[in-house]
């Protein structure tokens, strides 16, 4: 490398560090945080392990918004050698622009093979892990919904289930328990006890009373125990799933296994699966592809024309989110083939790049 090159490289590579950073934070830090944050209140956890779990979904992160990151920054230098003059100075020394551009790939051709070694041997691994610790947690929490002494419960979207009132909360063990069931439309169950304990998602009543109320069958029917256990108030799988295994935690290798296996069982594979496969090898070459997309950066120079830079840039990063999020809807609703949908967004945009170049450069 050139003086020039690893000048180029060292500047872009702080720029692009600085960019992937703010990406994640505004497309992946959001929802992910939003997710954990509502699993804390539904299930105790501590917030230092809420801290963990988001710092678990980082490498996830990171191979999503390192495509654009890497864009981000080469726009911004090449933006800035115009600015100075830079690419003026070394265009009057006979060098061409495509070897200007030369450090540019090199780092494109980097950030990809990054991208993909981390989306195979760390990203599935830490979101394992991440798992494991909210189930981990989950279980060793005093109880759900900490703090609050009425709870409502909901195990069909917008379907009031129960509705559970605590006198006196001492952590796992609360005084006072009732429980109002609304599940069953043709009646309603309330359930009282002096004390219960929470403990491995389950609730275990001491010494109370069921009555069933409105009921057409058994009207106030009237139950006493001594001890009984309620393990349908917080489902585990529920509150769970948004952390359950996906395409997301799964290498290229495992995803091409899961296509294999249902090959072989005769069931049609899914389009969503076939593009997510594809997405692996696709996603991470979109950091070498995209350059291209930036490449006319090196010909808007202020002196010859007006400086569309910045909404150039804008509209290529736009532009890839928005056709990444596009071409999924269109393969779950089978309107294009996976293989095409997981090239689309870089495919468009690098030939869009490589088209403007070559008219600014004829200009």
């Amino acid at each position: 490398m050139t003086l020039f090159d690893r000048y180029v490289v060292r500047e872009t590579l702080q720029v692009l560090l600085i960019g992937t950073l703010a990406i994640i934070g505004i497309f992946f830090g959001t929802a992910e945080f939003t997710n954990v944050l509502n699993l804390m209140n539904e299930t105790g956890l501590p917030l230092h392990t809420v801290f963990s779990v988001m710092l678990l979904q980082l490498p996830t992160g990171l191979i999503f918004c390192m495509p654009a990151g890497v864009v981000v920054a080469v726009m911004l230098v090449l933006q800035r050698q115009n600015r100075d003059s830079e690419v003026v100075a070394l265009q009057l020394q006979g060098i061409p622009l495509r070897r200007v551009l030369m450090p540019f790939l090199a780092l494109g051709l980097i950030s990809t093979s990054i991208a993909f070694a981390v989306s195979e041997n760390l990203a599935p691994q830490s979101r394992d892990l991440s798992r494991r610790l909210v189930t981990l947690a989950t279980r060793k929490a005093d109880r759900p919904f900490a703090n609050r002494s009425e709870i409502r419960l909901e195990k069909e979207k917008d379907k009031l289930s129960n509705i559970i009132v605590i006198a006196q909360d001492k952590g796992r063990t609360v005084e006072g328990f009732v429980d109002l069931d609304l599940s069953d439309k043709n009646m309603v169950k309330l359930i009282w006890a002096e004390s219960a304990r929470w403990g491995d998602y389950v609730w275990t009543l001491h010494n109370g009373r069921i009555f069933e109320l409105f009921s057409s069958t058994n009207p106030g029917t009237q139950l006493k125990f001594t001890t009984m256990t309620v393990s349908d108030m917080l489902n585990a799988e529920d509150l769970l799933s948004d952390m359950n295994k996906t395409t997301l935690d799964k290498t290229s290798s495992e995803l091409r296994a899961d296509i294999e296996m249902l090959k072989k069982a005769g069931i049609k594979v899914p389009a969503y699966l076939y593009f997510q496969y594809y997405r692996r090898f696709s996603h991470p070459l979109s950091c070498l592809l995209l350059v291209l997309a930036a490449a006319p950066m090196v010909l808007f120079n202020k002196r010859k024309r007006a400086d569309f830079s910045m909404i150039y840039g804008g509209t290529v990063v736009l532009g890839f989110f928005l056709m990444q999020e596009i071409s999924m809807a269109l393969v779950v609703n089978g309107r294009i083939d996976p293989l095409i949908a997981a090239w689309l967004s870089i495919a468009v945009l690098g030939s869009l790049g490589l088209l403007l170049t070559a008219i600014l450069s004829r200009s």
